[in-house]
């Protein structure tokens, strides 16, 4: 009987050790996928942005910062505002801009709550961003 019970115990603990180590890399998997949609997010907000102040540079030195070029001369609306992407993310950019440089900072976030806002702040959001220097 002690027997039976010692062995029950030892599957039974090598079976909780196994259940652990799938159960993190399930997880673990999940944040990957949802890490990408907010990296993607962030990466449409650098291309939207550059093709914004290109266009605008045409007409005007300063580019997207109008006739004003300094710290957070232009920024996106921060979350719960935001911007909406095509990867299902939100993201935010901030733009620096000094005579010769342009420091433009990206956050794209994705929800980890299925049916979330994307742009909603909260502890349950997976951020990337970019700095970009030009």
């Amino acid at each position: 009987m002690l027997l039976v019970v010692a062995i029950l115990s030892a599957i039974m603990s090598i079976s909780l050790g196994i259940f652990n180590i799938i159960f993190d890399q399930v997880r673990i998997s999940g944040e990957i996928a949802d890490s990408f949609s907010a990296f993607y997010s962030a990466d449409e907000g650098i291309e939207k942005t550059l093709y914004l102040d290109r266009i605008t540079y045409i007409n005007n030195p300063f580019g997207i910062c109008g006739i004003t070029p300094g710290i957070s001369c232009y920024t996106t609306p921060p979350p719960p505002l935001g911007t909406v992407a095509a990867a299902g993310g939100c993201y935010q950019v901030t733009i620096d801009k000094a005579p010769g440089s342009t420091a433009l900072k990206v956050i794209g976030q994705y929800p980890r709550k299925i049916g979330a806002n994307p742009c909603e702040e909260s502890f349950r959001v997976i951020k990337r961003g970019f700095n970009l220097t030009y």
